[in-house]
């Protein structure tokens, strides 16, 4: 009993010599081990910057890459001029003319930078961007690394002469062989079409179809990856021995690649692309289909699911809305929808190339050459807003 007025103290343990010994040595051990996984996960993160042989890009700090504070505006504590991530007033865009056909995008109210190579690197290094769609995508792709390669845009109609086109597919063989080798090896190809003669020969199915493409510039500073989005159930489809799973592999050369897909997801934003560490990923779903197809559960998982590929680099995600076409089946403003209701939701940027592209289809001498596919000075101009939306909201 204690006496009136006595709180109660506190039991002290008493250690024996030998139980504090064992505890000093445990405590000891548990350091040690922490040191052990410390030094083993550094050594895992090291091994996932080099997602192919011969690369090796340290990933910038996460302080650097912010993540868009509202999906009506740029990224960043500090605002930009314009609203480069969200979707556009038709009236808001406007071409330029030269020899009778479009020329320069500009958006009214905004100043649009024209960046040049070196702007242009110095903004991408050490960032990794990662586009996934279908043909549409592929030529903005193409006509980006170009640029980042030879230092100077795509021809405005496409072709040089002795080059194959970067934003004119004719003969596909001929053309994913002689596009790749247009980027001095150091572009990886997983891409094969089988041939077939339209309304001759029967089209091959798409999960036969293969196109992956994986560039590095020069200076190793930047990668840039393409992944072909397709129908279901193989939307993203490829072989070993290419980013992210090399699994000890040598990779097949361009327009080889014919066997039976080691992989195939359904977007493949978890499981392939967020391997790759992007920083940036830029998806649309192009021809394949409205994103009404989909449903509101179905879109809500896609949304997070771009997140997820970003997370570990705090990256953007940007939903490129599909470009603009001619003839009964094009797409309209609610192409895109649902989509951009539910990645909105979770924070994703828009590139809106309906937008942007919509005054060209009405033009007399139209940049296309064919209902669906621009001219090389299309690709140029969205790859242009493409780096306004990436560079201007960090500086």
């Amino acid at each position: 009993m204690l006496a009136p007025g006595l709180a109660p103290q506190p039991s002290v343990r008493r250690w024996s010599g030998t139980a504090l010994t064992a505890a000093v040595g445990a405590g000891v051990a548990v350091l040690c081990a922490l040191a052990v996984l410390r030094t083993l996960s550094g050594s895992l993160l090291e091994e996932r910057r080099s997602p192919w042989p011969g690369f090796s890009l340290p990933l910038r700090s996460k302080a650097s890459l912010r993540r868009p504070a509202d999906p009506g505006n740029s990224s960043g504590p500090t605002p930009v001029p314009c609203k480069f991530n969200t979707q556009l007033n038709y009236s808001a865009v406007h071409w330029s003319k030269r020899n009778g056909t479009a020329d320069q995008l500009s958006i009214r109210g905004c100043t649009m930078k024209r960046y040049s190579h070196a702007e242009a690197k110095q903004c991408l290094a050490g960032k990794r961007l990662v586009f996934v769609g279908d043909s549409l995508t592929r030529y903005q792709y193409l006509a980006l690394i170009y640029f980042l390669e030879k230092g100077e845009w795509p021809a405005p109609l496409g072709g040089v002469p002795g080059q194959p086109s970067v934003t004119n597919e004719h003969d596909w063989n001929d053309f994913l062989r002689g596009t790749s080798a247009l980027f001095g090896g150091r572009e990886l190809c997983d891409c094969y079409r089988r041939e077939y003669i339209l309304g001759v020969t029967p089209r091959p199915p798409e999960k036969e179809k293969f196109e992956n493409r994986f560039f590095i510039t020069a200076d190793g500073a930047t990668a840039v990856s393409h992944f072909t989005y397709t129908t279901a159930p193989h939307t993203v489809h490829g072989h070993f021995g290419f980013p992210p799973h090399l699994m000890g592999q040598t990779p097949c050369a361009p327009a080889t690649c014919n066997q039976t897909a080691d992989w195939a997801f359904d977007l493949a934003l978890r499981r392939v692309v967020r391997p790759l560490q992007p920083t940036h990923v830029i998806i649309n779903s192009g021809m394949w289909g409205s994103s009404n197809a989909f449903g509101d559960d179905k879109w809500r998982s896609i949304a997070a699911a771009g997140l997820y590929s970003v997370f570990e680099q705090l990256g953007r995600v940007i939903w490129r809305t599909t470009t603009a076409a001619r003839g009964p089946r094009a797409p309209t403003r609610d192409h895109d929808a649902l989509a951009l209701k539910h990645t909105a939701a979770e924070g994703w940027g828009v590139l809106d190339a309906y937008a942007i592209t919509r005054p060209l289809v009405k033009m007399l001498n139209k940049p296309m050459w064919d209902p669906r596919h621009y001219q090389a000075v299309v690709y140029r101009e969205l790859n242009l807003y493409l780096l306004n939306m990436i560079c201007e909201a960090e500086s």
